[in-house]
C-alpha cells in the first residue's frame, strides 16, 4: 500500500482502485498461504494422513473400566530352566556376605533363528513289469531339480521371503538383507526368479479366487498409480466379503476391467470416478457416499454467498445416511426403514432447486442421474455407505509402490497379481500366508486354495 502521502498527490479514482486492490490482496493472501502449505504437505511422504488437531478429549490408555484384566497366556511347556543367584558380594557396600530371601519368576518366549542345512538324498528306480524310471520325494523336497539347481532355498525361508514382500510390502532388496541377517545370504535376483516360480505353481489358485470373486454379493473396486518397466500404468483391486484380487493395467478406464465383470450379477460399489459411469450403466452400482462427500466440499469452496447453502445441505444429507447405515446392524429393521425413507425424501427435496451457479446445478444433474446408486445403501442391507474396503485393501500396494516396488516386466506384474492376491485373501480368512506358500513348495501337486 503507498504512503499517504503519495495517495494525496493521485486522482480520487486512483486512490479508490489502489484502496480496492490492497483489500483484495490483503484478503487473497491468507488464502494464498493456505494453499501453499497444503501444497506442501501433499509432496510430503512422511505421515500424509496425519491429525492436524488432536480432540481435546481424548480416550484413556488402557482397557475400559468393568473390562477384565488381560495378560499373556502361560506357555504349554519350558524349554530351557535358568538360575540368576545372587551376587557374591554387595553391590552397594561390597561386603562379601549375601543372605538369599526368597525368589521370583520371569516367564520369557524368545526365538532361536539358526541357519538349518538340510541334505535330502533322493533314490531314484526302475520298474521291472514296464521300465518306469521312479524316485523318492521326500516332505520337504521342493523340486526335481538336479546339479548346479539342486543347491535351494528350503521352503521356509522362500515362504518368509515371500510373506515380508507381498504381504508385508518389503522391498526384494531389503528382504535379501533381512535374510542375511538371519544368516543366509541371497541374491535379489535369486528371490525374484524363486517367486516367480512360486506363483506359477500358485496359478490354480489364483483361478479360484477369479471365480470366487465374481460370486460375491458385494463387490468393491478401486485403483491406484502404478508403474510397469517404467511406463505408467494402474493396479486395480477387487475386493469382497471373502476374496480379495488385483490386476495391473494401463488406464483407469473401466474398460479394463469390463470384460472380466461380465458375468457378476451382485452390486459394485465404486467411488464418483467417472471411469466407472460405463459400468454403472450395465452392473448395479453403488456409491461411495464419503467420496461424494469430499466431492461436495470442493463444490462448497468454489461457490460464495448463498450458492453454499446447497453444498452444506447435501453434506448434512450425507453425514446423516453414513451414519444410519454405520448403524444398521445396532438399529431395528422396522426403525431403519423408517428413517431410510426419511432420508430419501430429503434427498429429493434437497435436490428440488435451481441455482445460479453452473457447478450446483451439474451437481445436481449428476445426483439426480446416479439416484439409484446413491440410495443403493439405504436400500439394500447387504451395501455399505462407503468404498472402505476397497481403499484397505489397496493401502498395502501404495506403502510399496512409495517404498520403490512397482514392476519391471509383464512377468513381474503377473507375479505381483497371483501372490498378492492370495495374500490378501488369506488374510481376510484369518489364515498364514507363509504357512501357505511352505505348504505349496513341498507338495508336488498343490492343494485347492478352499476345500
Amino acid at each position: 500500500m503507498p504512503s499517504e502521502e503519495l495517495l494525496a498527490q493521485c486522482p480520487a479514482e486512483v486512490v479508490e482502485y489502489v484502496r480496492v486492490v490492497d483489500a483484495q490482496v490483503r484478503t487473497l493472501l491468507p488464502r494464498l498461504q493456505q494453499v501453499e502449505q497444503q501444497v506442501r504437505e501433499a509432496k510430503r511422504q512422511a505421515t500424509p494422513f496425519r491429525r492436524t488437531k488432536r480432540t481435546e478429549t481424548r480416550k484413556k490408555p488402557g482397557r475400559k473400566g468393568g473390562h477384565e484384566a488381560s495378560r499373556r497366556a502361560d506357555p504349554p511347556a519350558i524349554d530351557e530352566h535358568c538360575d540368576a543367584p545372587v551376587p557374591a558380594a554387595c553391590t552397594s557396600c561390597g561386603h562379601a556376605e549375601v543372605v538369599e530371601t526368597g525368589s521370583y519368576e520371569q516367564i520369557q518366549e524368545d526365538l532361536e533363528i539358526s541357519r538349518h542345512v538340510r541334505k535330502i538324498v533322493v533314490h531314484v528306480g526302475c520298474c521291472k513289469a514296464c521300465g518306469e524310471q521312479l524316485e523318492g520325494r521326500h516332505p520337504w523336497q521342493t523340486s526335481t531339480a538336479r546339479g548346479a539347481a539342486a543347491h535351494q532355498l528350503g521352503p521356509t525361508a522362500m515362504a518368509l521371503a515371500t510373506q515380508l514382500h507381498y504381504q508385508e510390502g518389503v522391498p526384494f532388496e531389503k528382504v535379501a538383507d533381512v535374510m542375511r541377517e538371519l544368516g543366509l545370504p541371497v541374491a535379489t535376483a535369486t528371490l525374484v526368479r524363486a517367486m516367480q516360480r512360486i506363483a506359477e505353481r500358485g496359478e490354480p489358485a489364483f483361478g479360484e479366487l477369479l471365480s470366487r470373486v465374481l460370486a460375491q454379493d458385494v463387490l468393491h473396486i478401486d485403483e491406484t498409480g502404478w508403474s510397469l518397466d517404467g511406463d505408467p500404468h494402474y493396479l486395480w483391486v477387487l475386493t469382497g466379503a471373502e476374496v480379495t484380487v488385483y490386476f495391473v493395467r494401463k488406464t483407469r478406464s473401466g474398460d479394463e476391467v469390463a470384460d472380466f465383470l461380465a458375468d457378476f450379477s451382485g452390486v459394485l460399489v465404486t467411488d464418483g470416478h467417472a471411469g466407472y459411469d460405463e459400468l454403472g450403466t450395465k452392473l448395479l452400482r453403488a456409491l461411495c457416499l464419503l467420496h461424494l462427500e469430499r466431492n461436495i466440499k470442493e463444490l462448497e469452496a468454489k461457490n460464495v454467498g448463498r450458492a453454499k447453502s446447497l453444498a452444506k445441505d447435501i453434506r448434512w444429507w450425507l453425514d446423516g445416511a453414513i451414519a444410519l447405515v454405520g448403524d444398521r446392524a445396532e438399529l431395528g429393521p422396522k426403525f431403519f426403514a423408517k428413517e431410510a425413507a426419511n432420508l430419501e425424501a430429503q434427498f429429493f427435496t434437497i435436490l428440488d432447486v435451481q441455482s445460479s451457479s453452473a457447478s450446483n446445478m451439474r451437481m445436481v444433474a449428476r445426483l439426480l442421474k446416479w439416484q439409484d446408486a446413491v440410495l443403493r445403501c439405504l436400500r439394500d442391507p447387504r451395501v455399505p455407505a462407503t468404498n472402505n474396503q476397497a481403499e484397505r485393501q489397496i493401502r498395502p500396494a501404495v506403502v510399496l509402490r512409495k517404498r520403490g516396488g512397482c514392476n519391471r516386466s509383464t512377468r513381474g506384474a503377473s507375479t505381483f497379481e497371483r501372490l498378492a492376491s492370495i495374500a490378501a485373501t488369506l488374510r481376510q480368512h484369518k489364515r498364514s500366508f507363509m504357512t501357505w506358500v511352505a505348504d505349496l513348495l513341498k507338495s508336488p501337486t498343490p492343494a485347492p486354495l478352499f476345500e
